[in-house]
């Protein structure tokens, strides 16, 4: 029985990684194309990711609520001073909540962050080259959600 136990938690590990992947995915198009990240992808991920994080690790919702709040309001900051969207501010605190599933949600929240700002950087310096353009929208949510796939499927 204990075999079957592994296999089926293997196959709940498999489904949610596929879960974020998909719905990351979905996410990047949207933003590469309209420059948006729509509430009705973004807002319902917030609870789905803190009921799993309830059943996989309960003892960081404490630290995984804390850090998404810190986040939002950076990105609240963000927002009001550097024209980070609101879709990406209304992204964040899922994706703080995904990446603090782990046996170390604070390691895994630095990777998520070094991650994300080496993937906009990277994409804004290819942006910039290609149109010639410093002053062009470009979209940040794939860099938010290029770090936070890192983070998960890194384990």
């Amino acid at each position: 029985m204990a075999g079957l136990d592994g296999y089926v938690r293997a196959m709940l590990d498999a489904l949610y990684i596929t879960s974020v992947i998909v719905w990351s995915v979905a996410l990047a198009r949207v933003d590469f194309r309209e420059h948006r990240l729509p509430d009705r992808l973004t807002l319902p991920a917030i609870p789905v990711a803190l009921g799993v994080l309830a059943l996989n690790h309960p003892q960081n919702l404490g630290f995984a609520a804390t850090a998404a709040v810190a986040a939002v309001t950076a990105g609240v900051v963000a927002h009001r001073i550097a024209d980070l969207g609101l879709g990406d501010v209304k992204l964040v605190p899922s994706v703080v909540i995904i990446v603090s599933n782990a046996q170390n949600p604070a390691e895994n929240l630095a990777e998520w962050f070094v991650g994300m700002v080496i993937l906009g950087g990277i994409h804004a310096a290819i942006h910039i080259s290609i149109t010639r353009d410093r002053h062009s929208h470009i979209p940040f949510g794939p860099a938010i959600l290029g770090g936070m796939l890192g983070v998960v499927i890194a384990g």
